[in-house]
């Protein structure tokens, strides 16, 4: 498998767009161009591994959504998860 930084920087200079970027426990999971519908998919798709994460009892990590820049140097997460935040929310009445 090639470096992600490498493929997201070729990907994006063939392509020139902006996209958004989906990252689970510091693995790269998918890229798509940036619009309302790829930010809704990886918004599903986030969803999905917080569940699996959850099942598999992880206590550490994250999922995070970013918007990389269509050069490819400006990058800001749109949205995250931190997995230890689930051990924290407690409902107390």
């Amino acid at each position: 498998m090639s470096h992600p930084l490498w493929y997201t920087r070729h990907m994006i200079m063939t392509d020139n767009k902006p996209t958004y970027e989906l990252w689970f426990l510091g693995d790269r999971c998918n890229s798509l161009v940036k619009c309302r519908k790829s930010f809704n998919k990886m918004l599903i798709d986030a969803g999905e591994l917080m569940r699996c994460g959850r099942e598999a009892g992880l206590s550490v990590g994250g999922i995070e959504i970013c918007c990389v820049s269509a050069d490819g140097c400006d990058t800001e997460t749109v949205w995250h998860h931190n997995l230890a935040d689930d051990k924290e929310k407690k409902v107390t009445r």
